[in-house]
């Protein structure tokens, strides 16, 4: 049965359970004191850890702060499956207590503002809909039956309505073709990963009244609204959305706010940049959003602005690092809290609205993710992990003091196994520009020996390896292997100058800077110079393709869901606008799209190359992979390319993962050892 308690019980404690307490710490320690030696030895990762491995996410706090809730995926590996289920665990601290059990997808928890139910979406009945539990307990219910996917939704103040996002739902052509799949599209942005084919239905604004059931749609037209959130007093729902001529020709969304009993649209933001995550102030009276200062390689910044949009100011200006979308106001509207890339790391900070100055919070090795603050504003939580522990929730006080840890879902994992902690590194590229990275070496290293290297390479191009927990990393780690990674220039957390420096000039400053790396561990003296492989996915691919076809550095290469030929991604794949500004039309620039192309310079590979690709890549399209195959293969040089059906951008499937992680091994291990 799903249906449990969502109140706090007191226990009373007495005499005879304290002693009973004491007597069983004591029976525990001798029988401790009696476990053989080598079961307390830790071991190497291997393939089967990744089972065990969980995901945390979406934190609510109730309204009166005695509850967390939050998500847990899990893996099934018998049925190549995962699942999220609910649950919630004391902010005192105490042990968790799970409310949902079924193996589907439970997700994004939030309570009402009086406390009474806990909402969330479930796929549970087929499509993605509103379920709600009552407070006092039972089984849960499903508020919305639509024939669409509800993506997100938002409380109202009042706790009588729930704003959400959905779709229209999809019409059902009936003739002599039912049955059959028949695409037409007429829309610029034509296909999207992980979506497909895009029809002509768009993102709206839906609401439904929690008593009632009834639901009404709030926005319409050939628009898509994202981001939303009510106004203190609940008149009005303030969201992000492109609503220019062409919006699927640029990246102008602007901040709107829609009058619910009117339905009159008021917009705020006038901006031709890109404004997101609106939130309204506490009193109302302001605006806080995100804003890139530019395409591709753009900072996200938070800005504040009069609920009308008059007076616009950078709230973060002093900060040169990104601002992560999820923010929230303190209760008297003094602070804004939210996440920042820096340096490897994401760190938990605040700014203070009035004056702009900002104070990091929490920060060190470490990843922050999925912030939360209380309705009293006295408290965050958030998970945070660092290399050798995978994510697990934390609490602190708004201060950032009084840092605890509630849950231990990854305690046993990290304990059992003998990780590495990798070695922080900066060094100097062929131009003196620092650089960033990390040197993680095999459990039992001994400085001695001579180790095969792996240059890992990160996608993006505008992202970062950071200090979270990374599985595959520790994978190769313990097959004896060094591995190196780092964030050359193009990656974000160090300004926006290094994000931009590989602005139409990939394959340049970021290879040489990596190249910079290798050079740098081979002086080292424990890395065998002509046992080194490079790995990478998507943009790293993309850098693994320049690598080979620029140097005969490595014995063995592996390039994932990589691009090949510039002219041809145009159009094949779902990021026509990011070429467009980045390197301009193709028909108009056809030169540049084809120097900058990895395919341009085959010919000069040597290295052998596995390519790994999913079926149905819209981001970076399997043609891509096929075309730098089969140029391998005509050369004679050693290649093997591997399509995982049904796949995307990212391998999603439990299976095509594993099955990924055991043939990058192999590859390695055949020319590497």
């Amino acid at each position: 049965m799903e249906g449990r308690t969502m109140q706090a019980r007191k226990k009373k404690r007495s005499e005879g359970h304290v002693s009973f307490c004491l007597y069983s710490v004591f029976l525990i320690l001798l029988v401790f004191l009696f476990i053989p030696a080598q079961s307390q030895e830790k071991r190497k990762i291997s393939l089967e850890d990744f089972y065990e491995l969980k995901e945390i996410k979406a934190l609510s706090f109730s309204p009166d702060n005695h509850w967390l809730a939050y998500v847990v995926t899990s893996k099934d590996k018998a049925k190549n499956s995962r699942y999220s289920n609910l649950w919630m665990v004391p902010v005192a601290g105490g042990k968790s207590v799970r409310l949902t059990y079924q193996e589907k997808k439970d997700d994004l928890p939030a309570w009402s503002p009086d406390g009474r139910y806990l909402a969330f979406i479930s796929n549970r009945s087929g499509k993605s809909g509103l379920w709600l539990f009552r407070a006092e307990g039972g089984e849960p219910y499903e508020l919305t039956k639509m024939e669409t996917d509800i993506e997100s939704f938002v409380w109202s103040p009042d706790s009588s309505r729930i704003a959400f996002l959905a779709k229209d739902p999809k019409g059902k052509e009936k003739g002599e073709n039912e049955g059959r799949e028949i695409i037409v599209v007429n829309r610029l942005q034509h296909k999207r990963d992980g979506e497909g084919y895009l029809d002509d239905r768009h993102r709206h604004i839906w609401m439904v009244h929690v008593l009632s059931g009834e639901i009404k749609k709030l926005t319409d037209g050939p628009f898509d609204e994202e981001d939303i959130s009510f106004s203190p007093d609940g008149r009005e729902i303030i969201f992000s959305s492109n609503r220019t001529a062409n919006p699927e020709a640029n990246r102008n969304s602007d901040i709107w706010a829609l009058e619910i009993e009117t339905g009159k649209i008021r917009q705020i933001t006038t901006d031709s940049r890109t404004e997101t995550n609106p939130r309204f102030s506490p009193d109302g009276r302001s605006v806080a959003y995100l804003q890139t200062s530019g395409p591709v390689y753009g900072t996200n910044f938070l800005w504040l602005s009069s609920a009308d949009g008059s007076h616009p100011r950078k709230l973060t200006s002093s900060l040169d690092r990104n601002v992560l979308p999820k923010f929230f106001w303190s209760g008297d509207g003094h602070y804004i809290y939210f996440c920042l890339e820096d340096s490897g790391n994401q760190l938990l900070a605040r700014v203070e609205t009035e004056t702009g100055k900002m104070e990091k919070l929490i920060s060190g090795e470490r990843v922050i993710n999925n912030l939360a603050v209380s309705a009293d504003g006295h408290y965050l939580a958030f998970t945070s992990s660092d290399p050798i522990n995978p994510p697990e929730i934390y609490i602190c006080r708004s201060d950032g003091q009084d840092l605890r840890k509630l849950t231990s879902l990854h305690e046993e994992f990290s304990a059992r196994l003998n990780l590495s902690w990798p070695e922080n590194i900066h060094y100097r590229s062929f131009d003196g520009q620092e650089i960033e990275g990390w040197i993680l070496k095999p459990p039992d290293f001994d400085p001695t020996k001579k180790y095969p290297l792996i240059v890992r390479v990160h996608g993006g191009p505008n992202a970062q390896y950071d200090t979270s927990f990374n599985f595959e990393f520790q994978l190769l780690a313990a097959e004896n292997y060094v591995v190196l990674y780092t964030n050359p220039r193009g990656s974000s957390g160090y300004g926006e100058a290094f994000g931009r420096a590989i602005w139409a000039d990939w394959g340049n400053k970021d290879l040489k800077d990596i190249l910079a790396g290798i050079n740098y561990v081979i002086k080292r003296g424990y890395v065998d110079p002509g046992k080194i492989g490079i790995y990478g996915w998507s943009y790293g691919g993309i850098l693994v393709n320049y690598a080979i076809t620029r140097t005969n550095l490595f014995r063995s290469a592996v390039s994932g869901a990589s691009d090949s030929d510039y002219f041809s991604c145009y159009g094949t794949d779902d990021l026509h606008l990011w070429w467009e500004e980045e390197l301009g039309l193709p028909w108009e620039n056809f030169e540049l799209y084809r120097r900058l192309s990895p395919i341009k310079e085959v010919k000069k590979v040597r290295t052998p190359t596995l390519f790994l690709c999913g079926q149905f890549d819209y981001r970076c399209p399997l043609p891509q992979s096929e075309m730098m195959y089969l140029s391998l293969k005509r050369l004679g040089v050693e290649t093997e390319l591997v399509i995982y059906p049904g796949e995307g951008h990212n391998l999603s499937q439990l299976d095509h993962q594993i099955d990924r992680m055991k043939r990058v091994l192999a590859w390695f291990n055949k020319y590497l050892k």
